[in-house]
C-alpha cells in the first residue's frame, strides 16, 4: 500500500491499513509503535539554512527534565529541547555541497586572521582559554558589529589580490556568499570558523552531536531520526540561547564524518545509517524500468526529476521532492524516473 508520506500521519495510516487490508501485513500485532524512525527532506542551499547544533542523547535527556521542571510548554519560543532524543543526522549530495560544519584548526585560524588581518580572530586563537566559537557567541552587540566590519573591509581589500586556494581562499568565499543575505548576522563570523567541505554527487557523511554545520550551497537529501532537538546558532533572526549552546557546544569540534557508498548494482547505492535496520539506498534511474525490493515500511523521495514507482497493479507517480510510504509486507516494485530515487526502509 502506497501512501503520501507525512511522518504525522503514520499512525493513523497504519491503523487503518490494518483494518481495511489486513492482506498486506502478516503478524499485524507485531507491527512497532513507531514503524518509521527516520525523516527524509530534501536541502536546498540556494539560501542556507541557519547553523544548528545537535545535543547528545545524555545532553537532551537533561535539557527536557531541565525545562519540564521549569514548567516551559513545549511550544514556547524560548524551548530548547522538545523531547529526550538526539538528532542523528545522514547527508548525501545529490549536486555538488558545500557544508560549513566543525571548527577550524587553531593553525588554519591563525593563519586565516594573519593574512586577511582580522584583529578580532586574532585575539581570539592567543586568548587559548576557550575556543573561538564560544568567543563569538558571548561577544556584545556592538562586538560583533565591529567585527564583521573588519571582516568586509577585510575582504574586500584580498579581492584585488585572489590568495591562492586554501583557507583564506575559502573564507573569503563564504563571506561573499553570506554578507548579501545575512547582513549584519553574527553566524558569518561563526562561518568563518568552521571547516568547509566539498560533497560530490553521491557523497555521503554524518554530522555528530555537539558540531555546528549548515549547507552553504548546493542540493543535498537528508535523512534523520525523529527528533525536534536542533538548536539555532547563526544565521537566523530565530530565539537563540546563547547560555544553553555554550553548554553543549563541543570543545573540539572535528566536524563532520565520511560514510562509505557501496555499490549495489548498476543503478543503485547503499549508504550506511545508524542502526543495522535501517536501509538507504540510492538510484540513480532513467526512463528504464527497474526493479527494486521495498521493506514492510519504506520512504522513497524523487529528486533531479519527477519518477514513478509500481507494486502490483498500482503505478503512483513521485513529482520531485515528494514522498511516498509503502507499508505491508516486503515486495518487489518496479520504478523509472529519469530522476534520482531515495529509498530508506526498515527491516
Amino acid at each position: 500500500m502506497l501512501i503520501r508520506w507525512d511522518p504525522a500521519d503514520v499512525p493513523a495510516a497504519l491503523d487503518q491499513l490494518i483494518v481495511e487490508h489486513p492482506e498486506i501485513f502478516t503478524g499485524p500485532d507485531a507491527l512497532p509503535d513507531r514503524p518509521v524512525p527516520f525523516r527524509m527532506r530534501l536541502v536546498d542551499a540556494d539560501v542556507p539554512p541557519e547553523i544548528l547544533i545537535h545535543p547528545s542523547v545524555e545532553q537532551a535527556q537533561a535539557g527536557f527534565i531541565r525545562e519540564l521542571a521549569r514548567g516551559l510548554p513545549l511550544n514556547a519560543r524560548t524551548r530548547n529541547y522538545k523531547d529526550c532524543s538526539a538528532r542523528l543526522e545522514v547527508a548525501v549530495a545529490i549536486t555538488p555541497v558545500r557544508v560549513l560544519s566543525g571548527e577550524r584548526s587553531p593553525a588554519e585560524l591563525r593563519v586565516i586572521a594573519e593574512e586577511l588581518g582580522l584583529p578580532w580572530l586574532r585575539s581570539f586563537t592567543a586568548f587559548r582559554h576557550e575556543s573561538p566559537s564560544h568567543a563569538i557567541l558571548r561577544m556584545t552587540p556592538d562586538e560583533k558589529a565591529r567585527a564583521l566590519a573588519e571582516t568586509y573591509a577585510a575582504v574586500d581589500r584580498a579581492a584585488c589580490t585572489p590568495p591562492s586556494p586554501g583557507p583564506v581562499a575559502d573564507t573569503i568565499a563564504v563571506v561573499h556568499r553570506l554578507r548579501e543575505l545575512f547582513p549584519g548576522d553574527h553566524g558569518i563570523l561563526l562561518a568563518i570558523c568552521m571547516n568547509l567541505f566539498h560533497l560530490e554527487p553521491g557523497q555521503a557523511m554524518v554530522t555528530p552531536a555537539g558540531c555546528m554545520h549548515t549547507y552553504l550551497s548546493g542540493l543535498a537529501m537528508v535523512v534523520m531520526s525523529i527528533s525536534e532537538n536542533a538548536l539555532k546558532v547563526g544565521l537566523t533572526k530565530d530565539y537563540i540561547n546563547v547560555d544553553e549552546l555554550q553548554q553543549i557546544l563541543a570543545t573540539e569540534q572535528t566536524g563532520p564524518a565520511p560514510l562509505p557508498v557501496t555499490q549495489a548494482d548498476s543503478f543503485r547505492e547503499r549508504i550506511p545509517l545508524w542502526s543495522d535496520e535501517l536501509l538507504l539506498e540510492r538510484a540513480v534511474l532513467d526512463e528504464t524500468p527497474r526493479d527494486i525490493q521495498l521493506g514492510r515500511f519504506t520512504v522513497v523521495l524523487a529528486a533531479l526529476g519527477d519518477a514513478e514507482i509500481t507494486v502490483g497493479d498500482t503505478t503512483t507517480p513521485i513529482d520531485q521532492g515528494s514522498k511516498v510510504l509503502y507499508l505491508g509486507d516486503p515486495v518487489k516494485a518496479q520504478v523509472r524516473g529519469p530522476a534520482q530515487l531515495f529509498v530508506a526502509s526498515r527491516s
